[in-house]
């Protein structure tokens, strides 16, 4: 008999994104029709149509079997829209004003790290405080740790790969976010430190997989060793 609550992503991704969209527009609704609330409308579809097609690329052939899969689907995917509109957000009020100030200029040199570990020496070097420059790296650790975690859930990849993942997905993001400052003004840059961050934090992302795997295990033992005492109470 089919599980009531299995069915393929994408219609999990399609229900969460038009939930996402709607919600925008009680929220414009509430605050009146004004040109910035149509902006940032506006804006957010934009986001919500990009995102939703690279959710959709990275849980192709994902089925979610269960409400706790489910669940835990949705509770990922709004991390990931999260993670998506801080790293990759198209803000249409930055476009509109780098098309039409003519004084916006950019210096291709600053938009392109390729020299591993020289932006987190500068940020150490160049703050009176370190907490700044910790909180960077922090961020940048853990920011795509659970991604490695739900790909292991769901059996997308295997360990031996959730580092390889981890890096190209991250690769692509500073691709990304250096074509989203040449192409929409996002005032954005492509830095191999992020890349080397990001990769890490798979690390945090495997262990965490790893110690699921350990309390399940420790779950169905503690099972196993109640069943006999439950069948034996029944004699």
């Amino acid at each position: 008999m089919k599980n009531y609550f299995e069915t393929k992503n994408i219609r999990v991704i399609g229900l969460f994104s038009v939930a996402i969209a709607l919600f925008y527009l009680i929220v414009i609704l509430t605050e009146g029709f004004y040109r910035y609330t149509i902006i940032e409308y506006l804006a957010t579809l934009i986001n919500l149509i990009m995102f939703t097609l690279i959710f959709l690329f990275i849980t192709r052939k994902i089925i979610i079997r269960g409400i706790s899969q489910m669940l835990f689907f949705l509770a990922f995917q709004l991390y990931a829209w999260i993670a998506f509109f801080l790293l990759l957000g198209i803000d249409l009020h930055q476009l509109w004003y780098g098309l039409v100030d003519r004084h916006f200029e950019r210096n291709l040199l600053f938009m392109i790290n390729v020299i591993p570990f020289r932006t987190l020496v500068t940020q150490f070097s160049s703050f009176p405080t370190a907490t700044y420059a910790i909180h960077q790296i922090v961020g940048n650790i853990i920011v795509l740790a659970p991604l490695s975690f739900f790909l292991l859930y769901f059996n997308r990849v295997k360990m031996r790969r959730a580092f390889l993942v981890i890096f190209l997905y991250s690769l692509s993001i500073e691709i990304l976010q250096f074509l989203s400052d040449v192409l929409f003004f996002q005032v954005r840059a492509m830095d191999i430190d992020d890349v080397i961050l990001n990769t890490s934090g798979a690390a945090l992302g495997l262990l965490g997989y790893v110690f699921y795997l350990g309390l399940a295990a420790l779950g169905r033992r503690l099972v196993q060793k109640a069943a006999p005492i439950r069948r034996n109470k029944a004699h």
